[in-house]
């Protein structure tokens, strides 16, 4: 089952030649996606094969609940020299007979089935190809990034030009910032949770998805992760969960360590009281000292912050954007239908069928 990973990692660096979308995943990094919940490589998963090498590749991944609707997510790609002749369209099919059989397994037939995926602005061939199978175009995002050597001038800069300066953030009595320790894991995970509750696509996060996608995640910074807690502390107030990878694309050119800032939430009550901004900026300034050149992050542009010009405030500058693609599915048979000629299952070091 694992004996693909290097040649489905080959497959990718050669999409992210010609997409440029910062995708830069080897084979250890493929090797703990498909380690994750919900991916099942032998029943939900395939490469489309072209003698030894693959050239088209899908994992679907299931979610741990429906709230009310399952949104099972979808990662693929497909060689650039593979991406006509119908083979996206054909990828996508099976992806959508895939994630049905998996989602009636799972869930019944009760729940209604959503297929999740995103495209980079120059994916545009993929982003075509959605459209072409029904997939709506749902959302955007965009990524963004600081400059942390120019962070303290450019914000001061801008406050300069702002009429009404953002307020004091008020900070609720004997509540204190601290850098994340394993301690308080269990409390940080109860705060997610309630802070996302009933946001659109949020489902609650069992421990084991959040220890591999989050706080275990070998890229998981906790020297730079900071959590804002109640004064008898047991509470997360507010916090900023960061991650690092080895090489991300557009943050890298000059050598600078770039920094992901990567989850973030505040307690509803606590909401206009500033505390997402006293603690964004806190890492921003700690990550500085660390040596960090750049901070990135990605948001959703329907978020009111987003929306109202927070992160520029902090010198943030969009370079990258990003769409969300859903599809709604039918309940699938019990079984799936064949995969096409050359397709078998990612990371299954069986003979080509």
């Amino acid at each position: 089952m694992r004996g693909d990973a290097p040649r489905v990692a080959a497959l990718l660096a050669a999409c992210e030649a010609a997409d440029r979308t910062g995708d830069r995943r080897g084979a250890e990094e493929l090797l703990d996606d498909w380690a994750a919940p919900g991916v099942d490589l032998a029943e939900g998963s395939f490469c489309a094969w072209a003698g030894p090498e693959p050239v088209a590749y899908a994992v679907t991944r299931a979610r741990d609940r429906a709230d009310p609707v399952h949104e099972m997510l979808l990662d693929l790609a497909v060689h650039p020299a593979h991406r006509t002749r119908g083979v996206p369209a054909r990828l996508l099919a099976e992806c959508r007979r895939v994630a049905a059989r998996r989602h009636r397994e799972r869930f019944g037939d009760g729940t209604p089935l959503e297929l999740h995926t995103r495209t980079h602005g120059r994916q545009r061939w993929l982003a075509e190809a959605l459209d072409a199978a029904g997939h709506r175009r749902a959302r955007g995002y965009r990524g963004m990034r600081i400059d942390l050597t120019a962070h303290a001038q450019a914000h001061v800069q801008t406050q300069a030009r702002t009429p009404a300066p953002a307020a004091v953030p008020v900070l609720p009595p004997g509540s204190v910032l601290v850098p994340f320790e394993d301690r308080h894991d269990a409390a940080l995970l109860t705060a997610r949770n309630t802070i996302f509750a009933g946001h659109p696509g949020s489902v609650p996060m069992t421990p084991a998805t959040w220890r591999h996608a989050v706080t275990g995640n070998p890229y998981f910074r906790p020297d730079c992760s900071f959590l804002l807690l109640s004064a008898d502390g047991r509470q997360v107030l507010c916090y900023l969960l960061t991650t690092e990878y080895p090489t991300t694309g557009s943050g890298t050119a000059d050598g600078g360590r770039e920094l992901y800032l990567a989850n973030a939430g505040t307690s509803p009550e606590l909401h206009g009281r500033g505390l997402y901004r006293a603690v964004i900026t806190h890492t921003l300034a700690h990550a500085k000292r660390l040596g960090y050149r750049w901070a990135v992050l990605d948001v959703d542009d329907t978020n009111t912050m987003a929306v109202g010009g927070f992160y520029e405030r902090l010198g943030a500058r969009t370079i990258r954007t990003w769409t969300g693609h859903v599809l709604s599915v039918p309940g699938g048979p019990a079984r799936a239908a064949h995969p096409p000629n050359g397709a078998r299952a990612a990371g299954d070091g069986s003979p080509t069928t």
